[in-house]
């Protein structure tokens, strides 16, 4: 079973559990060989690993192994009591052409113990088309048949296609379909050692597209921390690394943004507690055992402490600053960022609404991020104009409005043209507009994407000079809640939020709206950190009669409507349907299947996922509607 606890776009902070304990992803299981561990597995555990992967082949097919592993348990044989996840030798099939009977080897797995089991899937390498889609069908049909042999171990089975991204869909989808518990996507070590990293980021989004959001995507054979930032901000939730032994034997050392020779260094830039307690010249002078020993510790602690980089990313709602500040480091990456930026529109729907930490600008990929492509679809497609004549200014200092009050007086739109393009000034202070740190010139290609979304902007205004402006406009408020609500809510909701006599409650301190009430009646407030609302029981009221059903509702099954009524939290499992344009931390209406409206709430997922997943918290209530 798994459940996400936090997240940034794809990217979750999840609970798988397993047999012998939970695993916090996104994780990376180092993988042990039992005829060769020159870091013991407990030893992984003190330094952050939470679990382990090991090859099933490689221990059936030693019979000394085999048996033990039989009578005493996989856990026994390598002396590790925490989670164990077991291959089943497809790569060793690929490289040397053994024959396993892919049955037998997932009951091993089952019969010795292994907390999560593999098929034996058909690694597709870079073959013709037809070849590929055999072995795909091949993969499908042992899976099928894997899924019956599981027990109660969990089963991963093995996304495989190639570098055809419509054979990789259809593989996802069929292997959907079979509900097994973890989905490893296969076939990308090839294009790890040859660094074709855009290859494995069209690899990631096609397999991503057809699997279902609940189960955790294992990335196989990327071990090297320089693809976690990118592979995670695309979902994949778990990664193995055989890197830090193998890199380790050929005097390699690995740190987050590339990989140096130890003959190449005269330091270590690293404060590990191998690089802390050694210089370059110590560790030269080992004997061959014990350098490989600590150049393998140096590597786990770079490959472990990435991860940790990554899961706090996560909860601050960074990541994107983080793969972009990686990618930098290499072309290849840079292709791979490419290639995401072309798939914004489908990143959209998993991104949160707004972020913990402002946005940083970090480079050309920054404006691809899909929080700057939604601000821009939005105020293109939402912002209703007040004025019929309006008034474009230059970038200035934030917030606009409180800092040339003068503004808020102009009979006119007023436009602002910032490095995300043209920005009512209404919007003035909701995430990322106000939240943003931008270099005083950004690059080319940004400023010609802002340049692009202004004209288009500008096309259904009449604009003006300031000049032929009159200054005796005194409703800005009236303009920015509605333009706001507009905005967060949908076309129309400014008006039916605040049909009445509308009272406006500031911040003492600040000066900045934080409740408003129509007729009387508490209907939103506004958020000081990303300047949007919290829907209140009457606000949530008004939206439900103007928007026809299903928008903005979270419908939930007949069993679940008395602890709603009680102000209980939505769990996933009780949903029914959802507004497919509901996006992570959105103020949602919860609904029975009748249409009553029940209370209002934040949820935590989009719609597929509040479908897919059978636990955790789909909706946040914060006001039952009686």
């Amino acid at each position: 079973m798994f459940e996400i606890k936090a997240r940034d776009g794809l990217a979750r902070i999840g609970i798988l559990e397993t047999a012998h304990g939970r695993i916090s992803t996104p994780t990376i299981l180092p993988v042990i060989n039992p005829h060769f561990m020159p870091v013991h597995p407990n030893e992984m555990l003190e330094m952050g690993a939470q679990a382990l992967i090991t090859n099933s082949y490689i221990i059936y097919n030693d019979e000394k192994l085999r048996n033990r592993a039989l009578k005493e348990g996989l856990h026994s044989l390598l002396n590790f009591n925490r989670p164990i996840m077991t291959d089943s030798g497809s790569f060793q099939m690929y490289m040397y052409g053994i024959e396993i009977d892919p049955i037998k080897i997932v009951k091993f797995q089952r019969d010795i113990g292994s907390d999560i089991g593999t098929i034996l899937d058909i690694f597709s390498e870079e073959s013709e088309y037809e070849e590929v889609k055999k072995e795909v069908a091949e993969t499908l049909k042992r899976a099928r048949e894997s899924v019956k042999e599981k027990g109660k171990m969990l089963l991963a089975c093995t996304v495989q296609g190639g570098v055809y991204e419509d054979l990789r869909r259809y593989c996802a989808k069929q292997l959907a379909k079979l509900r097994a518990d973890v989905y490893p996507i296969g076939g990308v070590v090839p294009l790890m050692e040859n660094q074709k990293f855009a290859d494995i980021a069209e690899i990631i989004i096609a397999s991503k597209k057809e699997l279902p959001p609940s189960k955790p995507v294992h990335l196989f054979g990327a071990g090297h921390p320089v693809v976690f930032p990118m592979a995670v901000l695309l979902g994949c939730d778990l990664f193995d690394s055989a890197s830090y032994i193998k890199y380790a034997k050929d005097e390699r050392l690995i740190f987050p943004d590339k990989t140096l020779r130890l003959n190449e260094m005269d330091e270590l830039p690293c404060c590990c507690p191998v690089c802390s307690k050694y210089n370059v010249d110590d560790l030269k002078e080992m004997d061959e055992e014990e350098k490989t020993r600590n150049i393998a510790l140096h590597n786990l602690w770079q490959t472990l402490a990435e991860m940790k980089r990554i899961r706090q990313a996560i909860k601050h709602g960074t990541l994107w600053e983080l793969a972009e500040q990686r990618a930098a480091c290499h072309p290849s990456l840079q292709e791979a960022m490419e290639v995401i930026a072309g798939e914004k529109k489908w990143l959209e729907k998993w991104e949160n609404i707004s972020k913990k930490r402002a946005f940083i600008y970090t480079g050309r990929f920054s404006m691809h991020r899909p929080i700057a492509y939604r601000l821009r679809k939005r105020v293109m497609e939402r912002y209703i104009p007040f004025f019929d004549k309006s008034v474009i200014f230059a970038e200035m200092e934030k917030p606009y409005s409180s800092k040339n009050e003068w503004m808020k007086k102009l009979e006119a739109n007023c436009i602002i043209e910032t490095p995300f393009g043209a920005i009512p000034l209404e919007l003035d202070e909701i995430y990322p507009v106000a939240q943003s740190v931008f270099p005083l010139e950004t690059d080319e290609e940004s400023r010609k994407m802002a340049a692009r979304m202004c004209s288009r902007f500008y096309r259904k205004l009449k604009i003006v000079s300031l000049n032929e402006i009159g200054r005796k406009s005194e409703d800005y408020d009236i303009r920015k809640i509605k333009s706001i609500a507009n905005y967060q809510f949908g076309k129309g909701a400014g008006d039916a939020l605040f049909d009445g006599k509308i009272g406006i409650r500031k911040s003492k301190t600040t000066g900045k709206i934080r409740n408003v009430y129509c007729n009387g009646k508490h209907v939103v407030s506004m958020r000081a950190s990303d300047g949007f609302f919290t829907l209140k029981a009457e606000g949530g009221r008004r939206l439900h009669r103007f928007f026809s059903y299903p928008k903005m509702r979270v419908v939930v099954g007949d069993e679940a409507e008395p602890f709603i009524k009680e102000g209980r939290n939505v769990f996933a499992k009780f949903v029914v349907d959802a507004c497919r344009e509901i996006r992570p931390y959105d103020e949602v209406l919860i609904v029975s299947k009748e249409d009553e409206l029940l209370a209002v709430g934040q949820c935590l997922m989009n719609r597929d996922e509040m479908l897919d997943f059978e636990r955790g918290v789909a909706v946040k209530t914060r006001e039952v509607c009686n």
